[in-house]
């Protein structure tokens, strides 16, 4: 079987397109997971350790006596809360689908100021608090790591503990503004 000359060009070029096209589909996952770990990177230390504090201080808050103290504290988680809503937009994308949850996160000692008077309703607030702020840290640590997006179960996770964390809050205030 012979070719003529226009023939094989026509297939050396088929076979380069295919092979190019593999190569496109096999290296840019590669290449968008190590963009979203370059976006996270600056900002994964301030992350990280303002979700460990809006957590930590909202117990610490339930703890405290003196109105002193209390404002003390209040101060310090409105630093990180500060810290966590200047970062957000920045790793928008690479966090995308947690992001908002960093958000409500924010709201952690808030909502914890809010409930202290009614001692049970504090307690399973900072119960779904912790749950939901651990699971945030869980899911942003996934996605500096792989580069990825949380898997489904996880983001559903998220999205109920956010729920159930608003929930006790939001049957606070019903139950306030009733009385």
């Amino acid at each position: 079987m012979e070719f003529d000359r226009g023939l094989a060009t026509l297939l050396a070029a088929v076979i380069a397109a295919v092979v190019s096209i593999i190569t496109l589909l096999t290296t840019l996952p590669k290449e968008m997971r190590a963009a979203n770990r370059k976006t996270l990177e600056p900002h994964i230390d301030d992350i990280s350790d303002s979700v460990h504090q809006m957590i930590a201080i909202s117990n610490i808050l339930l703890k405290t006596k003196s109105p002193e103290s209390r404002e003390n504290w209040r101060q310090k988680a409105e630093i990180h809360k500060v810290k966590l809503k200047e970062i957000r937009p920045k790793v928008r994308y690479a966090l995308w689908k947690v992001d908002k949850y960093i958000q409500s996160l924010t709201r952690l000692s808030d909502y914890t100021l809010y409930t202290l008077d009614d001692s049970a309703t504090v307690q399973k607030l900072l119960y779904w608090g912790n749950l939901f702020g651990n699971k945030v840290d869980q899911c942003i640590r996934y996605s500096y790591v792989t580069g990825k997006s949380p898997w489904f179960y996880n983001l559903w996770l998220l999205k109920f503990y956010n729920y159930m964390f608003k929930k006790v809050r939001n049957d606070y205030k019903a139950k306030r503004n009733v009385s």
